[in-house]
């Protein structure tokens, strides 16, 4: 089999310039070419010379030569055999014999075998030499283009000889017959696709033709792969002295001619339809582009009544220098396709169009016009801008979410150590003053930790994702705190701070706690922010109230600067911050927004009314379920944390060395005799479990070297004898904590930092407790990891994503419709035979199925496309396409399935 480098090339530009390949082993006779072929201005050549055979073929198989200049004595080779081999390795070879001038006889011989022509060396110059090449690439040329004219007809010549089985023909005979072109064919094999009815009647015909006469006959021919074609068959006898000795003729494939006269008709009235009906611009233009045709649809896009259409210039309409760029594009490249183009309509309207043309030639090769489709894409257009727009958002609103993650977690950590030190003061012998002021740290640290998780809520808020707690609340407390958090800031201003509650308000109520005190910290801040002289004040009043139920109103008031009228309607939105005197005031502008957004989505109102120069109120309405028990909420009271009375050892890993003092204190203080190990990172932690057991893990998630995430899916999968003990993660991220994230990777539960000691106790003791007692099930400690597929492998998309799951997620989209849309848009252009675009089709799906790795949709895919190039065999594509949508169709369930896991 000759590779593509082997092939010759048969350019129809003799001018342009030549490779030549002189093999010949006598350094003068090949000089002498060189030097002949450099004087002719006939043909420009490029000589590359071989002095043996074996170098000869060697070079054929790496390069395109144009000529093959042969000696035929050579050291490797002598004679007529030197040919022999050369054509038989290289039969298409375009090869000119170089013989003495005692063997002009070989050099007929040579042509008579396949040669082009031959040169007796010393009898040419250079006018000769170059008109022998240039003669022989012609008739090459015109060889091969023969040859090529004959496979675009899908019709071929042969020729039969009775002493002898073999039929020979051209190349298209063989693909007609469905034969592989140059090999043998013996009648026989021909005869066994053919009926014998056929069969009989040819014969019968050639055999009683007389000299000169014609003989023809459509047959039906069943190819061995079972595929049944239509061909016309035409021959005649040869004849030898009045003797027949063979018959010669041709045979065309007139399969698609017989379904075309089939469906002639009925395209006639299909062409008539679409250029009438179609929705479509579809005109006819001259090469100066006036009108010729055009179709309805042509008048309602440019706004045009038929009449005036006639005779105008087609490309005045064309924005800008864009109609000069479509005649450019016709005049370089006869066809345009999907240009996009702004075209002006009467009524002075512009519209996006894709503009698709092909140049229309006189059959001397002039132009003579052009014919068009112009398709409105203004509204798609328009789609996608708002999609790039939407897309924008998205990015932009990921970004903030992602800044307001980071933010907020660099936040709660140095929070973690704040209050866990808070906590381990309380626990010490303190003073009346000293009480109250580590007291009003701690609960301010509370606080500012709510407020660090409303922003991170921000985006949820925004979309109405927030859930809401149901606990209990002593109003009177809570009230109280704030009163006793502002007081302090409002005497430093000179304010005076008042609280009424009214006397028939139920103090025990069950919702939740966080968010009220969210929403009073706002509007208590904004009052401190922006009053300078008066009183902060907060009223709390019963409005609604039945057995179960109550709907309370809490005002906000102040004698501060106020709010302009023009203001009011905007200080609810996000980042709203209101200029005072040009002046605006510190702060993010979210406050405001973020209460109107907890308030909504409690169903609960807020209004303001305000004054310039003299303060505001702010109002809001929300409604609690009483708490009928009376009791102080407590909930951390009501966790058990004994542990066992015996030797226990707990392995904290993390990497902060304030957290590290926080938790061993917080632990020591409840479990005094407890061993508590630390580890700064996920490696150490391992290692230190390599060496000995532990009855529970506290497992930071980030921590450096290796985190908590890497560290305990190494602790599940590669040391089997922990597949019982405790993972508990700890973490600032609350998002993790919500979507169960740890889980995948082997840990139990978890721990949001800054952690309450009773939670924490609480979380240590019931892990502890559950190893003791058999409860810890191994499996259920087991990461999850990804599950076992049979007809995809996702390791090319999981090297791509590079550990990113929202990238993951985001390619297993594209996955989703796409290909299958494609497949069926490969059934419709099968069915039409359209192989150009099914090829097109089928190539542009090999990235995206790479994606997938399933290799026997990768394989089918690419017999497909083999298929559409080579157009051969073609009766096998409705059987490929559809196992390739059945395969996909199953790699889509697990694909869904995949993206579910993430």
């Amino acid at each position: 089999m000759q590779s593509e480098k082997a092939k010759l090339s048969y350019d129809l530009d003799i001018e342009s310039a030549h490779k030549v390949l002189l093999i010949e082993d006598n350094i003068g006779d090949a000089r002498l070419v060189e030097l002949l072929l450099g004087e002719s201005e006939l043909i420009d050549c490029e000589i590359v010379n071989k002095t043996t055979l074996e170098e000869g073929l060697k070079s054929l198989s790496e390069d395109v030569y144009s000529v093959v200049l042969l000696d035929l004595s050579l050291p490797d080779s002598r004679g007529f055999e030197t040919l022999e081999k050369l054509l038989q390795s290289y039969p298409e070879a375009n090869v000119i014999v170089l013989t003495g001038l005692a063997d002009k006889t070989m050099g007929i011989k040579a042509v008579q075998a396949g040669a082009q022509d031959f040169l007796i060396k010393g009898a040419f110059d250079s006018g000769l030499l170059a008109k022998s090449l240039r003669y022989s690439i012609e008739r090459s040329t015109v060889l091969q283009r023969l040859e090529e004219a004959q496979r675009t007809a899908h019709i071929g010549n042969w020729e039969y000889k009775f002493n002898g089985e073999q039929l020979k023909g051209s190349d298209e005979v063989y693909r007609i017959l469905g034969f592989v072109p140059r090999t043998e064919v013996t009648l026989e094999m021909v005869a066994s696709q053919i009926s014998p009815e056929d069969v009989q009647e040819i014969k019968q015909k050639a055999l009683s033709a007389k000299s000169g006469e014609v003989f023809s006959r459509d047959i039906r021919l069943t190819r061995s792969s079972g595929e049944i074609r239509h061909v016309y068959v035409q021959g005649q006898a040869i004849f030898n002295r009045n003797e027949i000795v063979g018959l010669k003729g041709i045979v065309q494939d007139i399969t698609q001619r017989k379904e075309a006269a089939l469906s002639a008709s009925k395209n006639q009235e299909r062409y008539q339809a679409v250029f009438t009906q179609s929705n479509d611009a579809i005109y006819i233009a001259t090469p100066e582009g006036q009108f010729i045709d055009f179709n309805q649809a042509t008048e309602k896009l440019f706004g045009y009544e038929r009449k005036e259409l006639e005779g105008m210039d087609v490309r005045q309409f064309f924005a800008g220098e864009e109609g000069k760029k479509v005649v450019e594009q016709l005049q370089r490249h006869s066809n345009i396709k999907d240009f996009e183009i702004n075209i002006k309509r009467k009524d002075g309207e512009v519209r996006y169009c894709e503009l698709t043309a092909s140049r229309l030639n006189t059959t001397a090769g002039e132009v003579d016009g052009y014919h068009a489709i112009l398709r409105d894409i203004t509204e798609r257009k328009l789609t996608e801008d708002l999609k790039r727009a939407k897309d924008l958002a998205e990015r932009s609103a990921k970004m903030k979410e992602e800044f307001l993650a980071r933010v907020t977690h660099d936040m709660r950590t140095p929070m973690n150590s704040i209050m866990g030190f808070a906590n381990l003061t309380l626990g010490t012998e303190l003073n009346e003053e000293q009480l109250n002021y580590v007291s009003t740290i701690k609960h301010t640290s509370e606080i500012l930790l709510a407020i660090i998780q409303d922003i991170l809520d921000f985006s949820k808020l925004e979309f109405g994702e927030v859930e809401f707690d149901k606990e209990k609340i002593d109003l009177n407390e809570l009230l109280q705190n704030l009163a006793a958090m502002f007081r302090g800031h409002t005497e430093e201003k000179g304010l005076e701070f008042k609280l009424d509650i009214g006397k028939n308000v139920h103090l025990h109520l069950l919702g939740d706690e966080r968010r009220l005190n969210q929403i009073l910290i706002n509007l208590l801040g904004n009052a401190m922010k922006f009053t300078e002289h008066g009183f902060i004040k907060i009223n709390v009043r019963n409005i609604k109230d039945d057995e179960q139920k109550t709907r309370l109103q809490f005002q906000v008031e102040d004698t501060g600067i106020g709010i302009p009228d023009d203001k009011l309607d905007v200080i609810f939105s996000s980042f709203t911050k209101i200029r005072h005197k040009n002046k605006i005031y510190e702060g993010t502008g979210l406050g405001l927004s973020i209460v109107k957004r907890v308030l909504d989505l409690q169903n609960g109102t807020i209004s303001v009314a305000s004054a310039v120069g003299k303060g505001s109120v702010f109002t809001f309405e929300l409604e609690f379920e009483k708490d009928l028990s009376g009791q102080k909420a407590n909930t951390d009271e009501s966790e058990p944390d004994n542990l066992p009375n015996r030797p226990i050892s707990i392995l904290l890993a993390e990497d902060l060395k304030l957290n590290q003092i926080v938790a061993k204190k917080t632990i020591e203080k409840k479990y005094p005799e407890v061993e508590l190990v630390i580890a700064e990172n996920g490696k150490i932690a391992i290692d230190l479990l390599k060496e000995r057991d532990f009855d529970l893990i506290l497992m930071d998630i980030m921590m450096p070297v290796m985190d908590g995430y890497e560290a305990s899916e190494y602790i599940r999968q590669n040391m089997p004898s922990k597949a019982t003990m405790p993972i508990l993660a700890m973490t600032a991220h609350a998002h993790i904590a919500e979507d169960k994230q740890y889980l995948r990777y082997g840990m139990n539960d978890f721990v949001l930092k800054p952690f309450k000691p009773k939670q924490l106790y609480s979380k240590i003791a019931e892990y502890i407790n559950k190893k003791d007692n058999g409860d810890m099930n191994p499996q259920e400690t087991t990461p999850t990891g990804a599950p076992a597929y049979q007809h995809i492998d996702l390791s090319y998309m999981d090297l791509m994503s590079d550990g990113d799951p929202d990238m993951k997620k985001t390619m297993l989209e594209m996955l989703f419709d796409e290909p299958i849309a494609e497949m069926h848009k490969m059934k419709e252009l099968e069915e039409q035979k359209d192989w150009t675009e099914l090829k097109a089709v089928s190539h542009k799906m090999k990235s995206t199925l790479s994606f997938v790795g399933n290799e026997l949709l990768t394989n089918t895919n690419k017999k497909i496309e083999q298929i559409a190039i080579s157009q051969e065999n073609t009766g096998e594509l409705p059987q490929l396409i559809a196992t390739l949508t059945d395969n996909f169709s199953k790699a889509l369930e697990e694909l869904r399935q995949e993206h579910g896991r993430l």
